[in-house]
């Protein structure tokens, strides 16, 4: 803290003299005599609680800002979202972390609805196109509204019984499972999960919510529950057990209300060897008798010399007692090649209609269309951001329907990132080579930044 502690101690003794006499020398204060004890209760949970915060760890784990230009109904717009997550933490032994989220999805949106007043009805009753009118525009505000809001809390033990083990309380967004992203944390390693996750591949997110996107795992603990992870070298187990906050109570993009907590379990182990990585998961949810969930998968890393290959497979969502087939499925497949600053990716991902218990739905409230679809995406490049801090290069990406190919998306991106200190800069252009002849979009501008630690 900036402000030094004796400051507060001498506001706090001041503030109670100046109301202790005010309250018995002054019979118009009388009625305020029920107050004092609150007040100085109030001042002494104030200087308290800037006591913990002082020695308290804040960082931005995560922030991606992201602006698009493109061409809507023939004129050149800009549109900008922002995702952050910012963490209070501090503590190692009896450690504790909180993760404030601050979500746009659309900041000019934002800002214009924050200087207007809500659509009303200017007395009689509305037709229904003007009741129409008015709904859509009430939607539009409510879900491009700028949001803070608590993304996770826990708090964790390690060295339980100076064993290596770690035992953690959370509420929230907890942990990634079958995402590779531990492996860097723990073992010290380069990151060996997929690129294709996040803002610049989904940036209009699934199910129309820009902040419901693939994320790089095949699934994530969030809600209410008990972890526990133990350190064994190279051996990393898991295990969480939880009220699982992430159902729907309506499946398709008309819906916001959602269901209470449904029990969960999940499990995963992390194997760490120097040419070889795994991860492994499943998990169990008790969501009725009826229609109860499995799920499971892994994740595998193989690498030597300038060839590696990551492949990430397994159940997203299964109810039991129903049939299962590809759509259950959450599969991709990423061969990279790598000579000193020179490299290529090719990556394979065919997407799930079930992921984090949802179904993905297309923009009229069916999952026919959202099936059988993938992304092929080829990233050549040169430079290194976890070495040289710069690289370049250029990603063709293919976005197709695999059972019938009747849809297909083709970009051109050459790209530009760079390090600077704590953030990643992303700036890239798309186009559309098929623009002559499907007559849509012909270009979109992409700058983002995230953090980079």
């Amino acid at each position: 803290m900036f402000i030094r502690k004796s400051f507060y101690v001498k506001y706090i003794l001041h503030l109670k003299q100046v109301l202790t006499s005010i309250i018995d020398h002054n019979d118009l204060f009388t009625d305020i005599l029920s107050m004092k004890k609150c007040l100085i209760a109030a001042c002494l949970s104030l200087f308290a609680f800037s006591q913990i915060l002082s020695g308290a760890e804040i960082t931005v784990p995560n922030l991606d800002l992201v602006s698009r230009g493109k061409m809507e109904d023939g004129d050149f717009g800009i549109r900008s979202s922002i995702e952050a997550e910012i963490a209070i933490s501090g503590g190692y032994k009896y450690g504790f972390s909180l993760g404030l989220g601050v979500e746009i999805p659309d900041l000019g949106k934002s800002l214009s609805y924050g200087r207007l007043d809500l659509p009303y009805a200017a007395g009689g009753h509305p037709s229904d196109a003007e009741y129409n009118i008015m709904i859509d525009e009430i939607n539009d505000r409510l879900n491009n509204q700028a949001t803070l809001s608590i993304r996770s809390l826990n708090a964790t033990i390690r060295e339980v019984f100076d064993k290596a083990l770690e035992i953690s309380f959370f509420i929230g967004h907890f942990d990634k499972l079958g995402s590779g992203d531990e492996f860097q944390e723990y073992f010290g390693t380069e990151p060996i999960g997929t690129s294709l996750r996040g803002f610049f591949y989904y940036t209009d997110g699934l199910n129309n919510d820009p902040f419901f996107r693939f994320n790089g795992s095949i699934h994530s603990v969030m809600g209410t529950g008990v972890g526990i992870k133990g350190i064994f070298g190279n051996i990393i187990p898991a295990f969480y057990i939880y009220h699982d906050l992430s159902f729907p109570k309506h499946q398709n993009n008309q819906g916001g209300s959602y269901q209470p907590g449904r029990y969960s379990t999940d499990a995963k182990v992390l194997i760490n060897g120097e040419n070889a990585k795994f991860e492994l998961i499943m998990g169990y949810t008790h969501a009725n008798h009826d229609n109860n969930v499995l799920r499971g998968g892994a994740l595998a890393w193989f690498g030597t010399g300038p060839l590696s290959f990551l492949m990430q497979t397994g159940i997203s969502y299964y109810e039991i007692g129903t049939t299962m087939d590809i759509d259950n499925c959450y599969f991709l497949m990423e061969p990279r090649l790598r000579f000193d600053k020179f490299g290529a990716n090719l990556t394979f991902f065919y997407h799930p209609v079930y992921y984090m218990n949802r179904v993905i739905w297309d923009d009229v409230n069916t999952a026919e269309k959202a099936r059988g679809r993938a992304d092929i995406n080829l990233r050549v490049f040169y430079g290194g951001i976890q070495k040289s801090a710069f690289e370049t290069g250029l990603e063709v990406l293919v976005n197709l329907k695999v059972q019938n190919g009747e849809e297909v998306k083709l970009w051109l991106s050459p790209f530009i990132s760079t390090v600077t200190t704590g953030l990643q800069w992303d700036f890239a252009l798309r186009f559309n080579p098929r623009f002559f002849w499907d007559k849509k979009d012909l270009m979109e501008g992409f700058i983002g930044i995230r953090t980079s630690y």
